[in-house]
C-alpha cells in the first residue's frame, strides 16, 4: 500500500505518527467545526454530544458556548482522544467535558440525554449509517437536534457532489426517523461544505 493511500485511512482512524499528522491537519480544517457549532446554536446549559470528535476541535467550540452543561464526545481513535483531551484539558478538569473511546454502532451509555448532536466529516466513515444515527436518537431528547456536516474531498468533487452528499445524508436521517430536514451550504476550498439539520421527532 503506498504513503498517501495509508495516510488517506488516517481519517478513518488515526493512529501512530502519520495520525497525529492527520489529527494536526483535521485542527487546521477546524473551520468546518466551528460552522457546525454556530448552525447547532446550543442554549450555555444544554446537554451536546459530538461524533468523531477528532482533534477536539468541534468540542473546543462547544465549550466556549455550553459552558454550563455538559459536553460529551466519542471516537475511535486513540491518538484523536488524547490530542482532544490535551486540547480541552481545562474543561475536562471542571467536569465540563467527557470524552470517551467509543464507536458509533455502539456507544456507550450516558446518565443524561443529549439535546444536541453533531459530527464533522464523520459519517462517510460510518459502516451502517442508519442503524447508528438510530442509535444516537436513543441518546437524545425528544424534538432534540442532530448535525450533521460533509466536505466531500475525494478526487474530483464538485458542487454537484456536495448536493448528492447532502441527499444520502437527508436518506439516512430519514429512514432513522429523523424529521424537519433542513439544509445549509458554505463556500469552501476546493469544494463547499453542506450542514445537514434534523430534528428528532
Amino acid at each position: 500500500m503506498g504513503l498517501l493511500k495509508r495516510f488517506a485511512l488516517q481519517f478513518r482512524m488515526p493512529h501512530g505518527v502519520l495520525g497525529r499528522f492527520a489529527g494536526f491537519l483535521m485542527a487546521k480544517g477546524g473551520e468546518k467545526s466551528r460552522w457546525t457549532v454556530s448552525l447547532l446554536n446550543p442554549a450555555r446549559d444544554d446537554h451536546a454530544l459530538e461524533v468523531g470528535f477528532g482533534p477536539g476541535v468541534g468540542i473546543e467550540a462547544l465549550a466556549d458556548t455550553v459552558d454550563k452543561g455538559y459536553i460529551a464526545g466519542i471516537d475511535i481513535s486513540e491518538v484523536m482522544l488524547k490530542q482532544a483531551s490535551d486540547r480541552n484539558r481545562e474543561a475536562i478538569s471542571k467536569g465540563l467535558v467527557d470524552l470517551r473511546l467509543a464507536d458509533v454502532s455502539s456507544p456507550p451509555p450516558f446518565d443524561t440525554k443529549f439535546s444536541h448532536i453533531m459530527s464533522v466529516n464523520n459519517i462517510i466513515f460510518w459502516e451502517e449509517p442508519v442503524l447508528a444515527l438510530k442509535k444516537l436518537r436513543e441518546l437524545m431528547k425528544p424534538n432534540g437536534k442532530i448535525v450533521i456536516t460533509m466536505q466531500p474531498l475525494m478526487k474530483g468533487a464538485n458542487d454537484e457532489t456536495v448536493k448528492e452528499v447532502a441527499r444520502d445524508i437527508e436518506g439516512y436521517l430519514t429512514e432513522s426517523g429523523f424529521s424537519e430536514i433542513e439544509f445549509h451550504y458554505k463556500k469552501m476550498r476546493p469544494v463547499n461544505c453542506v450542514c445537514v439539520i434534523a430534528v428528532n421527532s
